[in-house]
């Protein structure tokens, strides 16, 4: 396709990015190509309709595929593309493919030799990130979700507590306290950016610590969608158990409790006093 060539080419599975919120965040060429396309498969056809509407689009031939129909809407889209037919693929909201349904059906695509392309736009990641305002010259690890269940959630918050980058999480608002309570006992006092609704009517962005954001939802009902910019990691966090330990001695030899010298500890090095506790007892016992 040439430089100043629009539409959408015979063949082509189109990766679209729509908005996250506001429906004028669309690109011109976005919305040449969904003009332009056979088929639209949408992860929300609902939300799809809105945009196409409020863009005077007329729909053309509209799929619904999302995580439950994945596997045999992926095959449905392969056959048109084969019959020459042009596809859009579109999430409910943001760049398809991140955190929603697309990969499958874009390696099943290079399999069969078809031509992808992305169309860019919105991205709740890179939305998130810009006004974050944490360096990013080291980059940054994009999480998505974490686990629904309490024990995986926890696990893949420890394979992450030593990470130094930002890193950036998706939360739903019914998980979002359990979610929050877990980074502060597992990471320790974090500075975090908080963005919910974004782009649209109640967008909130807030930057503070995890301490104040878990007290915050303790008192008020999360709504709307959530996406989390957690600070890395700093140098005292990743400590050994041992370097801890030499600060722990010696505060017990001045004279501290062990309850006492393992909240000093964990305060001072923004650590969760359930990894530092512990640390403390043995000491205690060896002695």
């Amino acid at each position: 396709m040439s430089g100043d060539s629009q539409g959408a080419e015979p063949g082509t599975l189109y990766l679209v990015a729509t908005p996250l919120g506001n429906l004028l965040d669309i690109t011109l060429r976005a919305l040449e190509i969904l003009r332009t396309v056979d088929i639209i498969a949408a992860e929300d056809t609902r939300t799809t309709r809105k945009l196409l509407s409020r863009h005077e689009i007329k729909a053309p031939k509209l799929l619904a595929y999302h995580e439950h129909n994945e596997a045999r809407r992926a095959r449905e889209i392969i056959k048109f593309l084969e019959e020459r037919k042009s596809v859009a693929l579109v999430s409910e909201a943001g760049t398809p493919g991140i955190s929603d349904p697309g990969a499958y059906l874009v390696n099943l695509a290079y399999q069969k030799g078809l031509p992808v392309r992305p169309i860019p736009g919105p991205s709740a990641v890179a939305a998130a990130l810009s006004c974050a305002g944490f360096e990013l010259k080291e980059g940054f690890v994009f999480i998505g979700f974490l686990p629904a269940k309490a024990a995986e959630r926890r696990r893949r918050l420890e394979d992450l507590r030593k990470e130094r980058r930002p890193m950036v999480f998706y939360e739903a608002p019914h998980r979002l306290l359990k979610t929050l309570t877990d980074m502060l006992d597992i990471f320790g006092e974090r500075e975090v950016f908080l963005a919910r609704e974004m782009t649209k009517v109640h967008e909130e962005y807030r930057r503070g610590s995890l301490s104040q954001f878990k007290r915050r939802f303790e008192k008020e009902d999360p709504r709307g969608e959530f996406t989390l910019v957690v600070k890395g990691a700093e140098r005292e966090s990743i400590l050994s158990e041992e370097e801890i330990k030499v600060r722990l001695k010696d505060l017990l030899n001045q004279g501290f409790s062990t309850k006492e010298a393992a909240q000093k500890v964990a305060r001072e090095l923004g650590l969760p006093r359930s990894r530092v506790y512990p640390l403390a007892l043995e000491l205690l016992e060896s002695k």
